[in-house]
């Protein structure tokens, strides 16, 4: 384990004490304390027991400068939000994003939520108050929708509002009076992506990795339904659906007992079966009642206007009289894709010790008595608990935490034949990755990491000093070896630091991994967030096998980036590259777009990537506005042709190679009507042709410097076969389209009027595509005429993208761990300084100016375009709805606090992006 950075809330100090004694602080109920919970985007939602908003220095807000603009009110819940299905936003007022330097006073109630991304935790997002503690927070699958509970039954469902990450509203919502909640699950399973371990040396995707979808609760018409599942403290089931085919829309609620006496619930968890089915597990307060598990499923029942919960028992289990002196604490299932295993949490209030148990499902064979044999018997199987192991500290477990999935699987798991994972045969550092852990938070100040399969101790880490402690194997976690009070701990000693002098305070009561396993996020009481590394030694091939495994799953690979060495990107970007080219046409048509993606997100973290990074976003726009642009065409009759259009111009293309260098003789073998578009469509796509005649004549003109320099702009692009053939259909295209509509056409400057531009770039880049990678001297030479011959753009033509977050080379630039303020950016301004250059709305591709206004940015790779632009065509509406919901690089929309800096980045300004 390796601390990466931590987040501290800007409270000053009082008098020699500690904020804690703040008059603002909120004093938690027994046994309740801050939450946090971790999207699979890599998003944060934590409670917390301070204002951050108004627990401010005063003139905080001069940390940036004074031509920044932080002002207006920050983001408030308008309208009650209370009744079930109503539609209260997040209102941002003239704040740009919701901005911890706003000077609007939010009355302190019980607890405050807030939202950041883990790619910049210094800008959080307030979310909102509650009068009761926050005693449950969820996620839902895609990492959108947030679930909160409180202690009073209220039930509330947050989203993005107009998909931006500093503007969220409340969905829906219901409550349940008196009932605390305890626990919830979301209607429909979990995509399941893992890693088939007998599989592992191969390099096709569908042979390597298995995904898989199956929902639980089905309405009308198979769809699966939205809406969630929830455990009180009485022992009652509460079920939600989102009824969204309604006008307006509602919420149908229902209830249901677990069991027949409804008992108070100490603690609850929730999990699916392998069928898809919901499985609860609750426990009482005393050891003498069993511990229930239930399958739990609801549905629409009448004319769909009203929802039937049905509670059905399982196996259940009684803990041995061994632990008649401890209580329950806590009680989780080890993944949210499996209920075969439970660990529980026991404490002895007298000794202050703990003990975790890990029990398993197993199944045994049933013997008859002879009088119920029959002639052919039937071997019967019956379903038991098994305590596998158990682990003991002499501190208090304050919480623990698990992986949601389970990223590892077999062909013969798959096929039904086997529940067993053969890991033994993979490396260390592969076994580690692929097991789930556990993580233990103890009340001395300790965190200890073991699997989840036996309980066996793999690391720990002790907050209160900046010493790791592995365990035995150390290589898994590759840490030196010191001498600390946790082997003692281990043993029932007394350490050399006694408990009671830890302050409750400064220990972890909220924990959390990442969908990977690579971070844990830790909270702690006083709201100090800390993000640990839990491979820092991670080895290139198992970081490309999680990376494809996000790419198989549409997850975010920030958290398993945030492991890697500045050394292992160049290595890891070759695996990805040779493994994708491997694929099969279809698969890599499918997941080209992503690849690009991930590819430039690792440039980003490399020092000198910033032209790399460039190209992969300049491949990535091409392939994109490629698309788009061959969707308009359409056969002329559909049954009579086995290829459309667009694959017939691209066949005919490679067929002929440079036979056809002349794009008028290209248009004699093509059928005018199936390339035939509305004018008016024509004309509003005008900047993109432009975009990409650009392209063409900015990368011919600097052809002669690219072959001396592997990082200059446009040098990936040059030796990319395919985008030299999209460029080549694309000036076809632009021919066909500019006998139509004339003014559609590239405009480009010459120093000749009788110059045709398009046919001159089509036959050099016909000469390019025989040998990209080796460009004759011939076709130098005229690459070398071209600049007096037209205006080459003096911009580049392609997508700027800024350094932006964490997630930049500046990461291994300064040293770990980092450390951050809540509400405080970590750059250092000299005054105040505008932005210099033209920015460009990188969907759009049109050109913004300086300074642009009413524009919206991505918190990944700080692509910029403006929120609202009335479409001017069908095309136009298509491509903006398209990337409504997010960045083409998969990162979430928010409007900006500020516009973003100058490329230039300064070495002495940390995270200057």
């Amino acid at each position: 384990m390796e601390l990466l950075y931590k987040v501290k809330p800007d409270i000053p100090l009082k008098g020699g004490e500690e904020y804690l004694s703040d008059s603002k602080r909120i004093k938690l109920l027994p046994k309740r304390g801050p939450l946090v919970a971790i999207s699979v985007k890599n998003l944060i939602a934590f409670s917390s027991n301070i204002d951050l908003i108004n627990n401010k220095r005063a003139g905080n807000g001069s940390g940036m400068s004074s031509g920044t603009g932080y002002s207006g009110s920050g983001s408030s819940l308008l309208g009650s939000g209370g009744g079930a299905g109503s539609n209260a936003s997040l209102n941002l007022s003239s704040s740009p994003w919701n901005s911890p330097f706003t000077s609007q006073t939010t009355e302190i109630s019980g607890a405050h939520v807030y939202i950041a991304d883990l790619n910049t935790p210094w800008e959080y997002n307030f979310l909102k108050n509650s009068s009761s503690q926050i005693s449950h927070m969820q996620w839902d699958h895609a990492g959108t929708k947030l679930l909160i509970g409180s202690e009073d039954g209220q039930v509330e469902v947050y989203g993005m509002s107009d998909n931006l990450l500093n503007k969220w509203q409340l969905i829906y919502s219901a409550s349940f009076p008196g009932e605390p909640i305890l626990s919830s699950c979301w209607l429909g399973m979990p995509r399941k992506v893992q890693v088939v371990v007998d599989k592992i040396d191969s390099l096709i995707y569908s042979e390597k990795y298995h995904t898989s979808l199956l929902p639980n609760s089905r309405g009308f018409g198979g769809k699966s339904l939205d809406g969630c599942v929830v455990i009180t403290a009485t022992g009652l089931v509460g079920g939600l659906i989102h009824c969204s085919f309604e006008e307006p829309l509602k919420v149908i609620s229902a209830k249901q007992k677990i069991s027949a006496v409804r008992n108070q619930v100490v603690c609850a968890d929730m999990s699916y079966s392998k069928s898809g089915e919901i499985v609860v597990v609750t426990c009482g307060d005393s050891l003498k009642h069993p511990i229930l598990v239930n399958r739990v499923d609801i549905k629409l029942i009448g004319f769909r206007d009203k929802a039937q919960v049905n509670v059905l028992p399982s196996q259940s289990l009684f803990l041995p009289p061994s632990f008649s002196d401890y209580a329950v604490t806590s009680i989780k299932f080890v993944n949210k894709i499996s209920a075969d295993s439970i660990y529980i949490s026991l404490l002895n209030h007298t000794t202050n010790s703990s003990v975790v148990c890990l029990y398993e499902l197993i199944q045994e064979s049933v013997q008859l008595k002879q009088r119920f044999q029959t002639t052919n018997p039937e071997k019967l199987i019956n379903l038991k608990w098994q305590l596998k192991s158990q682990l003991q500290f002499s501190a208090a477990i304050l919480d623990t935490c698990s992986l949601s999935l389970n990223l590892a699987t077999t062909t013969f798991a798959l096929s039904g034949m086997s529940n067993t994972l053969h890991l033994q045969n993979l490396n260390s550092q592969a076994n580690s990755l692929l097991t789930p852990l556990i993580s233990l938070s103890l009340s001395s100040g300790i965190i200890v990491l073991a699997r989840s399969d036996n309980l066996q101790q793999i690391g720990s880490i002790n907050i209160n000093s900046t010493t790791d402690v592995p365990s035995n194997i150390s290589s898994i976690f590759p840490i030196k070896r010191e001498r600390d009070d946790f082997d003692e701990i281990k043993l029932g000693a007394k350490p050399g630091l006694s408990f009671q002098s830890v302050s409750t305070e400064d220990t972890y009561v909220s924990m959390g991994f990442t969908w990977s396993g690579s971070l844990l996020i830790t909270l702690t009481a006083n709201s100090h967030l800390n993000v640990y590394k839990m491979h820092p030694n991670i080895d290139p091939s198992n970081a490309t096998m999680l990376i494809e495994l996000s790419m198989m799953g549409g997850l975010d690979p920030w958290d398993v980036m945030m492991c890697l060495r500045q050394n292992q990107i160049e290595n890891i970007t070759d695996r990805l590259s040779e493994t994708f080219a491997r694929q099969p046409p279809s698969v890599q048509t499918h997941f080209n777009a992503r690849i690009l993606v991930i590819k430039a997100a690792l440039y980003r973290m490399a020092c000198g990537g910033a032209a790399r990074t460039n190209d992969q976003t300049t491949l990535l726009t091409l392939h994109l506005v490629s698309g788009a642009l061959k969707a308009l065409l359409r056969p002329g009759d559909l049954s009579s042709l086995d290829k459309g259009p667009a694959e017939s111009l691209s066949s005919l293309l490679s067929s002929k190679g440079e036979q056809l260098a002349d794009v008028d003789k290209v248009l004699v073998h093509l059928v005018p009507k199936e390339y035939t578009v509305e004018p008016s469509t024509l004309q509003s796509l005008q900047q993109f042709l432009q975009w990409c005649a650009d392209l063409a004549l900015k990368l011919l003109a600097t052809l002669p410097d690219l072959r001396h320099s592997h990082r200059a702009p446009l040098w990936e692009v040059c030796r990319d076969s395919k985008a030299i053939s999209i460029l080549r259909e694309l000036i076809v295209l632009m021919r066909i389209w500019g006998l139509i509509r004339p003014s559609c056409l590239p405009s480009f400057r010459k120093t000749s009027e009788n110059l045709d531009v398009l046919p001159l770039l089509f036959r050099l880049l016909t000469r390019l595509s025989v040998a990209p990678h080796d460009p004759d001297e011939s076709l130098i030479d005229e690459c070398c005429l071209l600049p007096s011959e037209v205006q080459v753009p003096n911009y580049n033509p392609y997508v700027p993208c800024k350094n932006f977050g964490i997630s930049s080379n500046l990461i291994f630039t300064r040293g770990h761990p980092l450390s951050f303020e809540f509400g405080k950016f970590p750059i250092k301004t000299s005054g105040s300084e505008g932005n210099g250059s033209n920015w460009m709305d990188g969907l759009r591709l049109l050109w913004l100016g300086k300074n642009p206004t009413g524009i919206k940015v991505c918190n990944r790779c700080g692509c910029c375009t403006l929120t609202h632009l009335p479409p001017r065509s069908a095309a136009n509406k298509a491509w903006d709805q398209r990337w409504m919901r997010c960045c083409p690089c998969g990162g979430n929309w928010k409007i900006p606090s500020y516009l973003p800096q100058p490329k230039v980045v300064d070495p002495d300004n940390f995270l200057n992006f």
